[in-house]
């Protein structure tokens, strides 16, 4: 059994060992790649096209004309690029419940499917890194192989968070609907050995300074928190009109797209609460961390795990 050490130590004497990918290079993870968003691509549209011509019930915070607060919704599916603005790793965020009809669920969990798909494919090519000439200017960066990719075929704007984002579907009709504002942070945990190969793309004294502390790591040390910083988002918490079909009541989710919920025939439309004006101000309540309080590396947001 290889231990985490050995598995480090490995990595630190190849983190210098690069070579420049070739047209030839990765064709069978490229061909994946762009089956998996096309078929992501193609669902968003079915999905947008029935939105836009079936009927069903719909608000969306601050849009009073039902005919804005459909575009609004539509939008906010099926923007999955950078605009000219953006920054990375932000998101279109539009808060709302629509109830729709059986054919429409359907076709919202097929985009589901379809980004699960896609994070799957993505997932492993995210952590593999190469070093590839700028386009401008003819110096070497290192970026992940999905992105490298995505340049391949053409779709180098595409947001990934936004797509792998899900719609969030309820199981059964609400009857009332409160988003709140919540604060959290991502936490990733993750191998020594794969901390050490993501520190080959800084370079310095501090990178090298952050591979010693590694290698003194203890050997049952074998996985530390990658950590983001902490964001706002959004969250709903619903109450049902009934039980879900886990015999659920109520449930939290997270809900920075419209909700897609069940559309009962007879059934009081739910009564939805959006974020107010002094819930902005409020500080979010935070859990207690599992970490160690500061980081245990300069170059990267890695913690030690409390004993």
């Amino acid at each position: 059994m290889v231990c985490a050490v050995d598995q480090l130590s490995v990595g630190v004497r190849g983190m210098y060992n690069y070579s420049m990918p070739t047209p030839e290079l990765y064709k069978s993870e490229q061909l994946t790649l762009a089956t998996a968003l096309s078929q992501l691509e193609r669902s968003l549209d079915r999905l947008a096209i029935a939105l836009g011509h079936q009927g069903y019930w719909i608000r969306v915070q601050d849009e009073l004309k039902e005919t804005v607060a459909r575009r609004r919704a539509i939008d906010a599916y099926r923007l999955i690029d950078y605009g000219a603005d953006d920054s990375a790793g932000s998101t279109f965020v539009c808060l709302g419940v629509l109830a729709v009809p059986a054919d429409l669920l359907r076709m919202a969990r097929a985009v589901n499917d379809a980004k699960a798909v896609l994070r799957a494919v993505c997932t492993p090519l995210q952590n593999k890194r190469l070093r590839v000439p700028k386009r401008i200017g003819g110096e070497v960066e290192t970026i992940p192989l999905a992105r490298y990719l995505l340049r391949r075929i053409q779709r180098s704007d595409l947001n990934l968070l936004a797509a792998y984002r899900k719609i969030p579907i309820l199981d059964a009709v609400p009857r009332l609907v409160t988003f709140t504002r919540a604060s959290t942070r991502a936490v990733y945990r993750k191998p020594v050995a794969e901390i050490a190969r993501m520190l080959e793309a800084f370079s310095g004294l501090r990178a090298a300074d952050d591979l010693e502390r590694l290698l003194t790591l203890d050997r049952d040390v074998t996985h530390l928190a990658l950590v983001k910083d902490h964001y706002d988002n959004i969250r709903a918490n619903v109450a049902y009109q009934g039980l879900d079909a886990r015999g659920r009541g109520r449930v939290q989710i997270s809900a920075e797209i419209p909700i897609i919920s069940p559309l009962k025939r007879g059934a009081e439309p739910p009564q939805v609460r959006f974020l107010q004006d002094e819930d902005a101000s409020r500080s979010p309540r935070r859990r207690t961390s599992k970490l160690e309080p500061k980081p245990f590396l300069q170059c990267l947001p890695v913690f030690r795990y409390l004993e």
